[in-house]
C-alpha cells in the first residue's frame, strides 16, 4: 500500500503511484544492482515476505530516474532519432545506418547497431543471475546516474558502477565488447554558481565518466562470493550476520568540533576532519577548552527495504546517526 502523508496533489500523486518496472519473480532469480547491496541487506530483504506501507514522496528519486531514463529510450527510436541527429549534425549517411536492438545473426554490415534496455539472463549454479543495461553503442556500455552532485566528488558509487558495468558485460559479452564503461551523470541538485567558484565541483549539469571493467573471470568470482554469503546467511539470526561497514552505510566522516569555552556549545569555533589537529589546537589554546567528536549520519538505510526489520538500523537510530 502507498500513503501519502505530506498531501502531494493527486496529478503528481498518480505519476509516482504508478510503477511499470519489469520485475522478475523467482526467488532464485538476483539481479546486478541486488549483488552489489552489503550482504544483511540482501539477507534480510529477501526475507521480508511483506514490506511496510511506501510514502509515495519516498519514490520521487526513482520515478525521477525512471522518467529519465524512458525519455532516452524514447528519443533513440525510429520516428524521433533522425531529426535529433539532424539538429546536432550528423550526415545522413550515419543517420541511416542506425538499427537498434539488432536480433543476434543480422548482417550488420554497413550498420551502426545501438542497444537499449535490454534485460539478459545467465545461470550460476541454482542461481540465475540478471540485469537490464541502459545503453550500448560502438561496444562501449553507458550507463545513466541521475544523481547529487556529491556522488561524482567524492566518487563513493564507483566501486559499485564499475562492478555493475563489469556484470553486465559478463552478461552481455556479444554486445558489450569495450573494457571501458561510461557512466552519465544526470545531476539533480548541480548550480551554476558552485561550479564558477569551484573547479572540483562538475562544470556542467550533465558529466560523463570513464570506468574500466573487470575481468570476466574475476567478477564471476565476485558474483560467486557473493552467493556464497547469501546461502551461508540466509535463515540466520542477524547477530550471526555481518554488520553493514561504514562504506557500505554511505556514512559520512566525523567531524571533530572544537570548543574554545566548554560552557558556550551553541556552536563550534572551529571544526576539525582529525582529532590530531583539533586537540592541538585545544592545545595552543592552553587546553581550556574540549574537542567533541560527532560521528556522520548514515545515509543508506533510509533507501534499504530491509530497515523495518534491521536490528543494526534500530540500533543506529539509538546513537543519532540513522534520521
Amino acid at each position: 500500500m502507498l500513503t501519502n502523508k505530506t498531501n502531494i496533489p493527486l496529478s503528481i500523486a498518480v505519476w509516482l503511484a504508478h510503477d511499470n518496472y519489469d520485475y522478475v519473480i523467482d526467488p532464485n532469480y538476483i539481479s546486478a544492482t541486488s549483488l552489489l547491496k552489503p550482504i544483511r541487506s540482501i539477507v534480510l530483504g529477501r526475507s521480508m515476505a511483506i514490506e511496510d506501507d511506501t510514502d509515495i514522496a519516498e519514490l520521487v528519486p526513482s520515478r525521477i530516474g525512471t522518467a529519465v531514463h524512458e525519455q532516452i529510450e524514447y528519443a533513440w527510436a525510429d520516428v524521433v532519432r533522425p531529426s535529433a541527429l539532424r539538429a546536432l549534425g550528423y550526415p545522413e549517411t550515419l543517420i541511416n545506418s542506425v538499427v537498434i536492438n539488432p536480433e543476434p545473426g543480422t548482417d550488420l554490415e554497413g550498420k551502426t547497431p545501438v542497444y537499449l534496455e535490454i534485460r539478459k539472463t545467465k545461470q550460476l549454479g541454482k542461481w540465475k543471475i540478471g540485469g537490464k543495461f541502459d545503453f550500448v553503442a560502438e561496444g562501449t556500455l553507458t550507463d545513466f546516474k541521475t544523481t547529487k552532485t556529491y556522488s561524482f566528488i567524492s566518487g563513493s558509487n564507483e566501486d559499485g558502477y564499475m562492478k555493475q558495468g563489469s556484470i553486465y558485460k559478463w552478461l552481455n559479452p556479444d554486445i558489450i565488447t569495450n573494457d571501458v564503461m561510461n557512466i552519465g551523470y544526470i545531476f539533480t541538485d548541480w548550480i551554476a554558481m558552485k561550479a564558477l567558484q569551484d573547479k572540483n565541483y562538475p562544470q556542467t549539469n550533465i558529466v560523463e565518466k570513464k570506468l574500466p571493467l573487470m575481468k570476466e573471470d574475476a567478477i564471476e568470482t565476485f558474483i560467486l562470493h557473493v552467493l556464497s554469503k547469501i546461502e551461508r546467511y540466509t535463515g540466520a539470526p542477524q547477530k550471526d550476520m555481518p554488520l553493514c561497514t561504514k562504506d557500505e552505510l554511505w556514512q559520512r566522516d566525523s567531524v571533530w568540533k572544537y570548543f574554545k569555552d566548554p560552557a558556550k556549545r551553541s556552536r563550534s569555533t572551529k571544526n576539525f576532519d582529525n582529532p590530531g589537529d583539533a586537540n592541538q589546537r585545544n592545545a595552543s589554546d592552553g587546553s581550556k577548552g574540549i574537542v567533541v567528536e560527532v560521528a556522520g549520519e548514515v545515509k543508506r538505510c533510509n533507501y534499504c527495504n530491509a530497515r523495518p526489520i534491521c536490528l543494526q538500523a534500530d540500533q543506529l537510530k539509538r546513537d543519532g546517526l540513522l534520521k
